[in-house]
């Protein structure tokens, strides 16, 4: 095994925004305290990372780091705590599994001893195993502590305004109380509302300056007037009317209601009449402007309603895609389709072009060795391209010489000189329009990329994400009987073709408890060239 002063270091450096991550040290203390404890150490690059280690193939530069340490950038690895490097079993085992077969060479951490021995991998391993015990059972005593709060009818979080937070009861189960004053003053407007002789800036501006309504103290923005998006959102907000909203489930509130679920929904019906103001800015619908119509061809649009199930005392929004029906002379009947059941079927379709990491980590490795031959290559092409006008150059000046000479007459010599021109620009242009293998190999590094993750994505990024995705899908999106299409675009074809049938595979030859036998290895090398002919 090296020598601690001859091995190279990646210093790895994690903190996310989830709620277990609250207590680490922050990025900036943990590359002083790496600097700090350890000045004499060669280290290569320091890698922050910003996402969770939860859940497994979440984290890119986790992912990088260890692809570049299988190369030999590093064979070392120093962080804070163990935790840093995984709170999940299969980074852990990726992480064990490469120190115990000296692809990496040691491990250096500011909070925690590792020695490099069956002993100390057993150690790591178990300080490993409690990372993510402790964020398993956090993250479950969170959520079933709010679960409670819920179901006991108290809202989590800052009450709205009108209410304020008991202070003074136990952790996770404070509940909620009107504010008097305000109470009162919202009653008022909501009141002037109900009428329908008022539109919401109307009452909104006798709450402000006539009644001298003012926000919440506690609020970051606390003390002054009641904004425009502000008041929409209250008059939108089931929760003044008895019912709380949480992860789009609804709770019956234990807090007293401002309104009756018929007030709400009265209000609800004036705010969606024509000539009433609506909310100052639009709904933020995921996949409006992506998809056109089947039937007609014309947009698609999106519109939220809110309905009160009577028999579940809840009331629930819905967003739902329809056509925009503006086809002069045309009698389009496409019907809508509720935002779930699309992401449903995107959802489906992405499963179908998963593939699993292991097939990444081929495609990337292939790829860097396909990046050095394509440069040799190059070199040649251009080399070649070179000698060539080179040549021709020559025969141009000669064929200048042999006019001067009267050897030719003028109609020969501007024949062929054009036609040697004609040649050189040809070379040049082939030299210059050849689309760069190096860009062809980034393109299918993408493509690969975006198999491996874009399932992921789409699960757990917020809207933006979600479109990123479905517009490096395909192209020609449309919604016809209910169903999304999409041409899924050609690059992504091979993986959506074979992807299943790859997986299976591998999962067929995966290594078990038992070593890998001759025949295995061979199917598994014959599967990798599989992957390299596409």
């Amino acid at each position: 095994m090296n020598t601690e002063n001859t091995i190279k270091y990646f210093a790895y450096v994690r903190k996310s925004t989830e709620g277990e991550e609250r207590q680490a040290l922050s990025i900036e203390s943990q590359i002083d305290s790496v600097r700090n404890t350890f000045p004499d150490l060669e280290i290569v690059d320091i890698l922050e990372e910003k996402h969770s280690a939860f859940k497994p193939y979440n984290r890119p530069v986790f992912d990088d780091m260890i692809r570049r340490i299988k190369k030999g950038e590093a064979r070392g690895i120093i962080a804070w705590h163990p935790d840093r490097l995984s709170r999940n079993e299969i980074d852990a085992s990726t992480i064990t599994y490469l120190v115990r077969t000296n692809i990496i060479h040691d491990l250096k951490f500011g909070s925690y001893n590792f020695d490099n021995s069956p002993e100390g991998i057993m150690m790591l391993q178990l300080a490993l195993s409690q990372s993510q015990y402790f964020s398993s059972k956090l993250g479950k005593d969170v959520k079933r502590g709010l679960e409670k709060k819920l179901q006991m009818g108290w809202r989590p979080g800052l009450a709205p305004e009108g209410y304020l937070n008991i202070i003074g009861e136990l952790q996770g189960l404070k509940g909620i109380k009107i504010d008097r004053k305000k109470f009162t003053l919202l009653r008022k407007a909501f009141n002037l509302m109900l009428t329908g002789n008022y539109s919401a800036m109307e009452i909104l501006d006798k709450l402000n300056n006539l009644w001298g309504y003012r926000t919440h103290k506690r609020r970051k923005s606390g003390g002054n007037k009641l904004s425009k998006s502000t008041w929409y959102k209250m008059l939108s907000s089931p929760f003044y009317a008895g019912i709380v909203i949480y992860n789009n489930e609804e709770y019956k509130g234990k807090h007293k209601p401002l309104i009756t679920l018929d007030e709400f929904n009265r209000i609800q019906d004036l705010l969606s009449l024509k000539g009433s103001k609506r909310r100052p800015k639009e709904r933020n619908f995921t996949f409006t402007g992506l998809f056109t119509c089947g039937n007609c061809n014309s947009s698609i649009t999106a519109e939220h309603k809110t309905k009160y199930i009577k028999s579940e005392s809840k009331v629930r929004g819905y967003d739902y895609y329809h056509c925009t029906h503006k086809k002069k002379g045309f009698n389009c009947k496409e019907g809508s389709i509720e935002e779930k059941e699309l992401e449903k079927q995107i959802k489906g379709l992405l499963t179908k072009l998963k593939l699993h990491p292991k097939f990444l980590d081929w495609a990337l490795e292939y790829i860097e060795g396909e990046k050095g031959k394509e440069k040799e290559e190059k070199k040649t092409v251009e080399k070649n391209v070179e000698n060539a006008i080179t040549n021709i150059e020559k025969q141009i000046s000669n064929l200048t010489l042999m006019r001067s000479k009267e050897l030719i007459d003028d109609e020969e010599y501007k024949g062929e000189k054009e036609k040697l021109k004609k040649d050189i620009e040809k070379l040049k242009g082939k030299s210059k329009n050849n689309k760069s293998e190096d860009e062809l190999l980034e393109l299918t590094k993408e493509q690969f990329i975006f198999a491996v993750h874009a399932l992921n994505k789409f699960q757990k990024g917020d809207k933006k994400a979600k479109k990123e995705v479905v517009l490096n899908l395909g192209s020609n999106r449309k919604i016809l009987g209910k169903k999304m299409l999409i041409s899924v675009y050609k690059w992504l074809l091979p993986i959506l073709e074979n992807a299943k049938k790859l997986n299976q595979e591998l999962a067929r030859l995966e290594p078990t408890k038992t070593l890998i036998n001759t025949t295995k290895k061979e199917a598994f090398a014959s599967l990798r060239l599989c992957l390299h002919g596409w």
